[in-house]
């Protein structure tokens, strides 16, 4: 039996026929490996992404139309790619001086019908930190303008007082994903904290993974 290696980069496109080429990284190495770290030829074909909301106090956001989440991702319906979550992440600097719940949550919705439109961001590659290559049409604490109500589709990090006099709380959180939210061409992604809080202080980011869909 005849093997290709791919080396270095992914199919330009879903092989379904003839001999197909085995994705490997850039020594070669088969698609399961000890080899290389986790998603090292991910980044290193510049295929994974990011980005950031940087020391903001953050809107509550409940999967309302045009909300004001952390983070808002929209994936075009012409991209031909799918854009799969690895990783959350929440810095607390401050939870703020009122009793609050800091609940982080995944809310997703069927934009085909209509695109987003509030003020871009345009995502960082994590391999050349440049802010060009992803098909993301990202947003970063900001009303997301055309952004249809959207539904719960995972919890994601809770942390916060809840008592009358709320002390400040801080920590560093992860939720590693591993591409289980998979955000199809058409469709609209946002991560955002449940409640507004008072005088919260955060910095939030989210990582993904682009791949041909």
């Amino acid at each position: 039996m005849l093997i290709q290696n791919q080396v270095g980069s992914l199919p330009s496109s879903r092989q379904t026929a003839g001999t197909p080429n085995n994705p490997g990284g850039t020594f070669g190495e088969a698609f399961v490996s000890e080899l290389a770290p986790q998603y090292y030829s991910l980044v290193k074909a510049g295929k994974v992404f990011t980005l950031a909301a940087t020391n903001v106090n953050l809107t509550g956001f409940t999967g309302g139309a045009a909300g004001t989440p952390a983070i808002g991702l929209y994936n075009p319906a012409t991209s031909g790619t799918d854009i799969v979550i690895l990783q959350a992440r929440v810095g607390i600097k401050t939870t703020g001086s009122a009793a609050t719940s800091n609940d982080f949550n995944f809310w997703m919705a069927n934009q085909t019908t209509a695109g987003v439109t509030g003020t871009q961001t345009a995502s960082r590659s994590m391999y050349s930190q440049q802010n060009t290559g992803s098909v993301s049409y990202g947003m970063v604490n900001t009303a997301n303008t055309g952004a249809l109500a959207s539904s719960l589709v995972a919890p994601s990090i809770s942390i916060g007082t809840t008592a009358a006099s709320a002390a400040q709380t801080v920590g560093m959180f992860v939720d590693d994903v591993k591409g289980l939210i998979i955000l199809a061409p058409g469709n609209y992604l946002a991560y955002g904290i449940y409640a507004t809080t008072t005088s919260g202080t955060f910095d939030v980011s989210l990582m993904w993974a682009e791949v041909p869909s």
